[in-house]
């Protein structure tokens, strides 16, 4: 079971469209199964954004916080993103979610390691000083940087960058659109490394709304490419970190 953490470090430019995509698209490159978790302590947007109900959701599953957590258990307090993507979504409201999540994150962090069988990616939303969220990045697999190749997004990323590799937190970089600044450039200032660039453009959202396509054809689209390459590259790291292996990309 891996944990793969979504976030930014300057608004949210696209961590949520980003954390769909990856998992509508996981088990289709890996193999293995994925379950999307929100955990922006700024409110949740999956149910207004994709037509899905305020519950069940993080709120009824920190009511069995107390039990082991099983793949029964989060299942159940899961929605169908898409009719395909079983996602854990957050209350709509900041203060909520921050007051269910940040006694939840570290038991929550640790079940899910517990869970061999199936991978999640978090939706972690802006990265910020006491994040309900912190007990999620500090165990995850892997956090992904979202940013935009601004220069007033560089220095907030290098500084972000420098802060959670300190803490060695395992951390890559993707850049939403590739203007004004290279994102090649944004990756070197940051240190990190640069695996991908996503479109920057509205109809993502509604792309992403109608799910993974199930004609092949339809998957050769330039956005359903980039997101496959980007689960390819993740899982690499992920394996070959598990294996001790340099996570040089294939």
């Amino acid at each position: 079971m891996s944990i793969i953490a979504v976030g930014s470090v300057k608004a949210s430019p696209g961590v949520t469209s980003l954390s769909v995509g990856l998992g509508l698209t996981w088990e289709s490159t890996t193999g293995r199964r994925a379950v999307l978790i929100e955990a922006d302590g700024d409110g949740g947007v999956l149910a207004a954004r994709f037509g899905l109900a305020s519950s069940p959701s993080l709120v009824e599953l920190s009511g069995i916080a107390r039990h082991e957590l099983t793949i029964i258990r989060l299942q159940k307090n899961c929605q169908l993103l898409a009719g395909q993507l079983p996602a854990l979504v957050a209350p709509g409201c900041g203060e909520s979610t921050t007051l269910v999540l940040a006694p939840l994150a570290g038991r929550l962090a640790a079940d899910l390691g517990g869970l061999d069988d199936i991978d999640v990616v978090v939706d972690v939303g802006r990265l910020r000083p006491h994040s309900p969220a912190a007990e999620l990045i500090k165990q995850c697999d892997l956090l992904v940087l979202v940013a935009r190749p601004h220069f007033d997004q560089l220095v907030p990323l290098v500084h972000q960058a420098r802060k959670v590799t300190a803490h060695d937190i395992p951390t890559a970089l993707v850049c939403v659109g590739d203007r004004p600044y290279p994102p090649t450039e944004m990756a070197k200032a940051s240190q990190l490394d640069l695996l991908g660039v996503m479109a920057h453009e509205p109809r993502v959202a509604q792309a992403l709304a109608g799910g993974l396509p199930a004609n092949q054809r339809h998957r050769r689209l330039l956005m359903w490419r980039t997101l496959t390459e980007l689960v390819h590259r993740i899982h690499y790291r992920l394996q070959a970190a598990a294996t001790g292996l340099a996570a040089v990309q294939p």
